[in-house]
């Protein structure tokens, strides 16, 4: 976990199997459909909150996450 002044940062990443990214972003409204939310909410509710949900994920080399949020919200003036 980072802070950088303006905002906080946690990287997440392991070694494990990874997925095709460009597969998973096709199908983002499709796993919302079918009850799936994992990945596409903690992205929407971190984009609520002003910051964000950055992927990296290859086959067969892991997945790197990395979320971050401002420490002050521009939108409520603090």
């Amino acid at each position: 976990m980072a802070d950088t002044g303006d905002a906080i940062r946690l990287d997440i990443v392991d070694d494990g199997i990874g997925f095709s990214l460009a597969h998973w972003q096709s199908n983002v409204g499709k796993n919302l459909e079918s009850g799936g939310f994992g990945l596409p909410a903690m992205r929407q509710r971190l984009r609520e909150l002003g910051g964000g949900l950055d992927i990296e994920s290859t086959l067969g080399e892991g997945t790197a996450l990395s979320a971050y949020v401002p420490l002050k919200n521009p939108e409520a003036g603090n």
